[in-house]
């Protein structure tokens, strides 16, 4: 059998911390739409993809690219996963989760290249976005407006942090970058799962598939701008540790850590896997009932403009001497 329309693709974007892996997990957990039939690429900056894991559900299709953005370093691994994805008439439907510093526009300009044009459709533009952290405090700010002005869905999530006042703040600010967009406001990701996956207006996408540049000499640049903007640092976790002294960690945590996630189990629950998610001052601990637990490896990631990694590790013995190597 031969697939006989093009591949639905979903792009969703947002900035660190926004929350895109728990909005995407949300619609795992209730939509209609077979998992066995759906396909989601999730790409992390780092070298450890700590959302994937997150993600995992049985009879997913869930495919990984680390160790650099989808726009830039690692677009070929994209289009290649794409395209095996296009050839193969099982899906029906391919979410793509990009890493919080990807450019939209570029990742548009590979999802239209000749090897997968008329193999696959962009339906939707899905941008989520820390209403709490709007614009966002990291110093480049210009990523964020891209992925706000490409985007025709955007999730003004974390209104529970926020009172009216700054929500319609941010809602007004998301109008002048983009007039279009519906905006939809909620906390924890909580959208309606047919929203998400419906078509949308694609014509942000069909702007960027139509723009006219010189690919290579676009994509060094880009890339270049994101090494200088943002570095990742993986500390794996070797043991247990005390729960007080991970509060202490945290909060030595210099300020260029703009963002910090991973696995660690706790000294007073060694058997059990904990998620950490951390954004700027917010932190959380989650039990969480990963299906592949058993297989993933305690450790933390951490990511934000030039990293200091000795004084890290330095900051880290308060966990163990031994914990961490």
């Amino acid at each position: 059998m031969t697939r006989t329309h093009p591949l639905p693709l979903l792009l969703l974007t947002g900035f660190l911390g926004s929350g895109k892996t728990t909005t995407l997990g949300r619609w795992l957990s209730h939509t209609a739409v077979p998992l066995k039939r759906t396909a989601v690429i999730i790409n992390d900056f780092g070298s450890v993809n700590i959302d994937a894991a997150l993600l995992a559900r049985r009879q997913l299709e869930l495919r990984s690219i680390t160790g650099g953005c989808v726009c830039c370093q690692s677009f070929e691994d994209l289009v290649t996963q794409v395209r095996a994805l296009a050839d193969n008439p099982d899906f029906d439907l391919v979410w793509i989760e990009a890493s919080g510093l990807a450019d939209p526009e570029e990742i548009l300009d590979h999802l239209s290249t000749p090897e997968l044009q008329n193999r696959t459709v962009i339906r939707r533009l899905v941008l989520v976005i820390d209403c709490s952290d709007f614009p966002c405090s990291w110093r480049s700010r210009a990523v964020q407006e891209e992925q706000v002005r490409y985007a025709d869905l955007i999730v003004l999530n974390k209104t529970d942090r926020v009172d009216n006042t700054a929500r319609r703040r941010a809602e007004i600010s998301l109008r002048q970058i983009n007039p279009s967009a519906r905006i939809v406001t909620t906390r924890h990701g909580e959208v309606d799962p047919g929203l998400l996956s419906e078509t949308g207006d694609s014509a942000a996408a069909t702007r960027a598939q139509a723009r006219s540049r010189d690919a290579h000499e676009h994509d060094d640049a880009h890339a270049e701008n994101l090494r200088h903007a943002a570095s990742t640092l993986f500390l794996p976790l070797s043991a247990p540790v005390e729960r007080s002294a991970f509060q202490r960690f945290l909060g030595s945590l210099p300020t260029s850590v703009f963002r910090a996630k991973g696995f660690i189990r706790l000294a007073d629950s060694p058997g059990q896997l904990h998620t950490f998610q951390q954004v700027r001052e917010q932190s959380e601990l989650l039990l969480l009932p990963l299906e592949n637990g058993a297989d993933l490896t305690a450790g933390l990631v951490f990511i934000g403009p030039h990293l200091d990694e000795k004084h890290i590790r330095e900051l880290a013995e308060v966990l163990a001497p031994t914990n961490v190597t």
